[in-house]
């Protein structure tokens, strides 16, 4: 009888040291209280906006960021070393594309592309998109596109998305699967 404890006391052993070695390697898995840096993280989540990082950084990509995070902050949060100084004083509210050349001594800041936009899953502008822009969202074709823009040169601005319901070609169901990829000054 106690030849048959042995082996099975010694697989269940085995078992849970396994699974805690593995606990332990797991980067999903945090088992003791760290010091939480928001930023960059890289989950897109309700009040983030999201950053592409380009140029000489040997960080380059999309972060996730909170909205009004300062560019400054950001950078020296993603381990970029880049003069800030003269860009951006304004906190980051809008999907941006920043490129730190010459070693970090030019920063440029500047709105992210519709196509990077729409890829991101993050809403276009309808009121300053061009034709070729609005076409990159599904279900916008180059004739809707140029309906939207002949509205909007004609009427103004649009106030609301669902004063896109208004133009011809575009009815209460396409419109509700418009609805994420655009928005009105955003």
């Amino acid at each position: 009888m106690k030849l048959a404890r042995d082996p099975a006391f010694g697989s269940v052993a085995l078992l849970a040291l396994t699974a805690l070695v593995v606990l332990l390697q797991s980067p999903e898995i945090i088992l003791f209280a760290t010091a939480s840096r928001d930023v960059p993280y890289s989950s897109k989540g309700h009040g983030s906006v999201a950053i592409e990082l380009v140029g000489d950084t040997g960080r380059n990509g999309v972060y996730f960021v909170p909205k009004g995070t300062p560019l400054a902050g950001f950078l020296d949060e993603a381990g970029v070393r880049a003069d800030a100084s003269g860009c951006c004083p304004d906190p980051i509210a809008k999907a941006t594309t920043v490129s730190v050349l010459r070693e970090g001594k030019e920063v440029v800041s500047r709105p992210m592309s519709a196509a990077k936009r729409v890829a991101l899953g993050i809403p276009i502008n309808v009121n300053v998109s061009s034709p070729e822009e609005l076409t990159l969202v599904p279900g916008i074709g180059r004739v809707t596109a140029e309906r939207i823009l002949e509205r909007r040169s004609l009427a103004g601005p649009f106030r609301s998305l669902d004063d896109l319901a208004e133009i011809r070609g575009i009815k209460r169901k396409r419109l509700e699967k418009l609805r994420p990829y655009l928005c009105v000054g955003c």
